[in-house]
């Protein structure tokens, strides 16, 4: 009987051994389908990505050669909102600011008479910042050696918070997005905010200060001229001289933009200083960080 039954358990054990083995080649294979899947997936999202920061790289060069090279004021075309732009499988979106209409902390390092410092002082005062943190703020870059580099609060780490308690905080998130910091050239009266004008110009009264940011507003200036002669007709002597002493012009040349491609699942933002009177390419692209 044992000897009838031998065959047929082989038969059972080949079975199942040849059951086990297609088993093992079916899980083998579901693998393989898997990491082909997954690395076509991965090649996909590569594709999208290096093609959405060409859409970063084409929207920067677009930036470039359109913002204005002459008078700059938020009347142009570069300051107004617009929705982002429809591309392939995706959209394109920006925002730009004029950093020299901010206060220019390089001022803080040939301070004779301490004038940018109790500039400084009062537009950190407005903001809420402690004057012991304003001290501080002063000091670090007055203290630096040569020409500041650009310098961008609220695009770079907090180098000018790093002793910040947390009572500031909340007034330097106020302050940063007013000042910046830059070399030889002079700052943007025509993009200047109020609280920045105000304290620059303290010994102005606050009335007639009100009637010069209105002045540039209403009709840009191009050289600081045409505010000073405007000065001495409509509020007098004192204020033109006032308004003399000050680095102001109607241009710009470096404004900051925020960059954002859609693609597909893939989302890229940069935010980059342009400099529009650099060369064409790389050379005009002043800093260049990735967004979150």
């Amino acid at each position: 009987m044992s000897r009838r039954l031998a065959p047929r358990r082989m038969r059972g054990v080949a079975l199942i051994q040849a059951l086990l083995i297609v088993a093992a080649i079916s899980a083998v294979a579901v693998a393989l389908l898997v990491r082909v899947d997954r690395a076509q997936e991965r090649l996909q999202w590569r594709a999208t990505s290096e093609q959405a920061a060409l859409y970063l790289a084409s929207g920067v060069e677009f930036l470039r050669s359109s913002l204005p090279r002459e008078t700059v004021h938020e009347g142009q075309d570069w300051a107004r909102a617009r929705p982002p732009l429809d591309i392939d499988r995706g959209t394109l979106g920006w925002q730009v600011r004029d950093l020299q209409g901010r206060f220019n902390l390089s001022l803080l390092q040939e301070d004779e008479g301490d004038v940018y410092a109790a500039a400084f002082t009062r537009l950190a005062e407005e903001a809420g910042l402690s004057g012991e943190a304003t001290t501080a703020i002063i000091g670090r870059v007055a203290g630096i050696d040569g020409p500041l580099p650009l310098i961008l609060p609220d695009l770079l780490p907090d180098l000018m918070a790093a002793d910040l308690d947390d009572a500031d905080l909340e007034a330097w998130e106020t302050l940063r997005p007013q000042i910046a910091a830059w070399a030889g050239l002079p700052m943007n009266v025509n993009t200047m905010p109020r609280a920045v004008l105000d304290a620059l110009l303290p010994e102005i009264p606050a009335d007639q200060r009100r009637m010069i940011h209105q002045r540039v507003r209403d009709e840009p200036v191009e050289e600081l001229d045409d505010l000073v002669n405007w000065a001495v007709a409509q509020l007098g002597e004192a204020a033109a001289q006032q308004l003399m002493l000050l680095p102001l012009a109607g241009q710009s040349r470096l404004f900051a933009a925020d960059l954002e491609a859609r693609l597909d699942s893939v989302t890229l933002r940069r935010s980059v200083v342009i400099d529009t009177g650099a060369p064409e390419g790389d050379s005009a692209v002043r800093l260049s960080l990735p967004g979150p």
